[in-house]
């Protein structure tokens, strides 16, 4: 399992290096203090940073959801991009789809490393659900069953799969 995800991550390296960056942004902005902050290392926590746990609700959810929706964002603007191109610029041919291919590349390497780390995660239900108001409670059950889940299936590489599966299906679709 290790070999597998830490390989996903290296693979993903544009990806992983853009989270480490938002997640640090927020550490730092939260005035949380991290240990290491090495983006792409050989253990499983590459492509997050070691920090102290969010000492409040707001601060651990955002240390969950920042860095997920950055790249979500972003890596949806490079995915649009070339579909964009295709109809708009009529790229075609052999360079078209290179720039495809790389643009969708940088896309995935986002996606795939959006989640937060499971702990990361499981603070955030604590600090929400005990600390909390009734109206946080509600808005951040959505986030909390994505922020959740999304790091259980990337632990075992099934969001690279997914992404590889639907990469393989735009360029042949375009």
């Amino acid at each position: 399992m290790t070999a597998f995800y830490i390989l996903t991550k290296f693979l993903t390296f544009p990806g992983a290096l853009v989270r480490v960056f938002w997640e640090q942004l927020v550490c730092r902005i939260c005035g949380v203090p991290m240990e290491d902050t090495r983006a792409l290392r050989r253990d499983e926590m590459c492509s997050h940073i070691e920090h102290e746990l969010m000492s409040r609700s707001r601060g651990a959810f955002a240390v969950c959801f920042v860095p997920a929706f950055m790249n979500g964002l972003l890596g949806f603007l490079l995915a649009v991009g070339p579909v964009l191109g295709l109809f708009a610029f009529q790229m075609t041919g052999i360079p078209g789809t290179v720039i495809n291919i790389i643009s969708y590349w940088f896309a995935c390497s986002l996606f795939i490393n959006s989640y937060p780390t499971v702990e990361d995660a499981l603070n955030m239900r604590d600090k929400v659900y005990h600390e909390g108001t009734i109206l946080q409670k509600i808005i951040y059950a959505p986030g909390f069953f994505f922020l959740f889940i999304g790091p259980s299936l990337e632990r075992w590489g099934v969001t690279f799969l997914i992404s590889v599966a639907v990469t393989v299906l735009l360029i042949v679709k375009f």
